[in-house]
């Protein structure tokens, strides 16, 4: 898709003025267009599988459904669609669960004005983003004591453990590339190797390994 395209987006929140201010800061840059805005889960989940949408930024909390359990249904329907979260809270359970599920973007509130037209722009080129501010809040938690992951980590070689340390900051494939002095194609058969000795699967759970376990690497 190129940027000069109109991207279609769905914003879902139940506080009215949040959800006319988050319209407003989106549509001042020409090319994203607010197709449907509503306060209510349900109804975000019924017009992202019905129209021909780009994005989804889905608040948390609301009625009908929330904000989890409308990602999880749109992108069951449409896994091309990019998922962007918002949350008043810095909640890791929640982050990680929106990762599991396959959401792209995870927004504080708080900074929302701020951080989401740079949210859009990385889960435009299919690159997760989370607010700085949360995190922040992840890398200060400490990960619970396992056996399990502590064993399968003593497999990685040092390289190894390094790109894990930056995927646990958050870093694309080209921000490793660039932070390391090497090549995005070694980047992605470092991950595809990490992946495999951890015995890892799926959208995002090199992510949140990392996250979970980034104590211990």
């Amino acid at each position: 898709m190129q940027m000069t395209d109109t991207i279609k987006i769905i914003i879902a929140d139940d506080h009215p003025i949040f959800l006319k201010g988050l319209q407003e800061v989106i549509e001042e840059e020409r090319n994203l267009k607010i197709v449907f805005r509503t306060g209510n889960g349900r109804d975000a989940i019924e017009q992202a599988l019905l129209r021909e949408v780009d994005i989804v930024i889905l608040d948390i909390d609301m009625p009908g459904a929330n904000g989890l359990q409308a990602a999880e249904q749109i992108l069951a329907g449409k896994p091309e669609v990019s998922v962007i979260l918002l949350t008043m809270h810095k909640a890791k359970d929640a982050f990680l669960k929106a990762l599991e599920i396959g959401v792209m973007g995870y927004v504080l509130k708080e900074n929302a004005v701020v951080d989401i037209i740079n949210a859009i722009a990385s889960v435009l080129k299919h690159q997760p983003y989370i607010s700085p501010e949360m995190s922040s809040f992840l890398l200060k938690q400490k990960s619970r004591a396992n056996n399990s992951p502590l064993a399968q980590l003593e497999t990685l070689t040092s390289s190894e453990r390094k790109i894990m340390q930056l995927v646990a900051r958050y870093l694309s494939t080209k921000e490793i590339a660039d932070e390391l002095f090497i090549s995005e194609k070694t980047v992605s058969n470092h991950r595809m190797n990490i992946s495999r000795k951890l015995q890892l699967s799926g959208k995002n759970s090199l992510l949140r390994f990392a996250i979970e376990n980034v104590s211990a690497i």
